[in-house]
């Protein structure tokens, strides 16, 4: 081969270098997406045997191996290899020694347990356990109300969206056509960290049992997803992006919600799958009012203006313009088509034995990666500063 030659199969095979890598990361990126169209249903068979470890794991029994500098065995090692695998597959790394893998979560006051009389944790200690009473926490409504998850999400996610949509105009046979006015952006998820910690005594885990363990798992768990909830709804109520059908101070009427409903249908959203959320004082106005002076109520068998809804302190009443006046607020629209959420990686749960080793403490820290956005903010209505 001559100089030149040489140089240009030098430059080819480098090339061709560039390229594997490119096919590889693409390879991957299809791999992202085949895995954010799935629903993250487990088969019947899959719940079985997830139902079977869950009631076999003990959130206590992983502590005090890891504290005690033990393996982990039985459930609860299999749920560390899950939920790692889980992780590996997504390109993160678990910075705890117990894990718990997203399929396994379970929905559902002071971080200070103790197993001594009187300590937060002496209702453990008896020999018959009573029932746990846990702390009053609504339910998660985000899902509920079908807003669209994607579950162990890998890396930061952009999706490109149509901002404006495309439109058409008749012309003559021979008339030049126009620009349709379709435009184009993009909606970027990015991980944030929603984290606790809660102190775990060492005399709890001997002597606490398996009630602790689901009281102490699922309130956590239940504190994630609440953040969760109360970030979504104040991610849609400081939107301008949105139908903002009303922003002044008024009372609730049925001409607002009823404006709210043909705002988003004008948008083009699918009322089918529609859904009202309301905060607490929006849900107290709205169980006064009437289409026609007390004619036709609103609310009707469980449904308002006939379409679902639910009231959450989630959604946090406001203020009227003066600022010290509680007002209530509501979102009405199709949360699937208007809302995303991502899930990033498995709930992660750090044993800290050492930092209060000298109070025979344990701490645990919990820690879960999300992000949330809206999806096309059109499908959306919001209604602020509803006087009382």
């Amino acid at each position: 081969m001559t100089e030149a030659e040489q140089e240009r199969c030098d430059k080819l095979d480098s090339m061709m270098q560039d390229l594997d890598v490119k096919i590889k990361h693409k390879t991957r990126e299809q791999d992202m997406v085949a895995r954010m169209a799935q629903s993250g249903t487990a088969g019947a068979s899959e719940q079985r045997e997830v139902e079977r470890v869950n009631g076999s794991f003990s959130l206590s029994r992983a502590i005090s191996a890891i504290a005690n500098g033990r393996n982990l065995e039985g459930a609860e090692a299999e749920w560390q290899k899950e939920a790692a695998r889980e992780m590996r597959s997504q390109g993160l790394q678990s910075a705890g020694q117990i894990a718990i893998p997203s399929i396994a979560l379970r929905a559902g006051e002071a971080d200070n347990f103790q197993a001594a009389a009187g300590g937060d944790g002496a209702g453990f200690v008896p020999t018959v356990v009573p029932a746990a009473i846990e702390a009053l926490r609504a339910p998660t409504v985000l899902e509920g109300l079908g807003t669209t998850v994607i579950r162990n999400a890998t890396g930061n996610l952009q999706f490109p969206r149509v901002s404006a949509k495309a439109t058409g105009a008749s012309k003559t046979e021979v008339e030049a056509d126009a620009g349709s006015g379709m435009e184009m952006d993009q909606v970027d998820l990015t991980p944030q960290r929603v984290a606790a910690n809660t102190k775990y005594s060492k005399l709890l885990i001997q002597q606490g049992g398996a009630e602790v363990d689901a009281l102490i798992a699922n309130e956590l768990a239940a504190a994630m997803n609440a953040y969760i909830d109360d970030y979504g709804f104040d991610t849609i109520m400081a939107s301008t992006a949105v139908n903002q059908t009303q922003t002044t101070d008024a009372a609730l009427s049925a001409a607002t919600v009823n404006l709210m409903e043909s705002q988003a249908l004008a948008q083009g959203a699918n009322l089918a799958g529609a859904s009202y959320v309301m905060s607490p004082n929006a849900y107290a106005n709205s169980k006064a009012l009437a289409q026609v002076n007390s004619v036709n109520a609103l609310w009707d068998a469980g449904r308002f203006n006939m379409y679902n809804a639910v009231a959450t302190p989630y959604l946090v009443d406001g203020f009227l313009t003066d600022g010290t006046t509680a007002a209530a607020q509501m979102i009405f629209g199709n949360f699937a088509q208007g809302a995303i959420l991502a899930y990033f990686g498995s709930l992660d749960l750090l044993v800290d034995p050492y930092s209060n080793a000298g109070n025979a403490q344990i701490a645990l820290h919990v820690n879960r990666f999300f992000d949330f956005d809206l999806r096309q903010p059109k499908a959306l209505s919001t209604a602020t500063r509803l006087e009382q």
